[in-house]
């Protein structure tokens, strides 16, 4: 199966994983043993490399954060995407979802048709896109 990672799974999925709800546990250790695929938006990469160099998230750092994204670009598993103008434009159609990170998370999810691992509410909610979670 495949998925769309946002940040903050991706995120507790790296740092804290006890945070993640059980189904986003589940996918991210099917992804670990090449069992799915989860599709890492570039915009979850700038989001989390903004969030670590902000400190915060206790104990992340840049220098275990940029190897590891290194790694994941050469991996089946873990692929990152590109942000491309066609996503930048399909994505005015949801702004049900207010925050533009999420959004364009959204869109591509929408465009791959493919869920999104998230506990996000305003994703959850709006009903554009499948989401995995508990």
């Amino acid at each position: 199966m495949n998925y769309v990672s946002d940040a903050h799974a991706l995120l507790w999925h790296l740092y804290w994983p006890q945070r993640l709800g059980e189904a986003a546990q589940q996918v991210f250790s099917d992804a670990d043993s090449g069992k799915a695929t989860i599709f890492i938006p570039a915009v979850v990469v700038a989001e989390v490399i903004m969030v670590v160099q902000k400190g915060r998230l206790p104990g992340a750092s840049l220098d275990h954060l940029i190897p590891y994204f290194h790694s994941m670009n050469e991996s089946e598993n873990y692929p990152l995407t590109s942000l491309l103008p066609e996503t930048v434009i399909a994505s005015h159609g949801y702004s049900i979802i207010p925050d533009i990170f999420d959004r364009l998370i959204v869109t591509e999810a929408i465009l791959k048709n493919l869920p999104v691992i998230t506990r996000d509410q305003n994703i959850q909610e709006s009903g554009l896109v499948s989401t995995i979670w508990d």
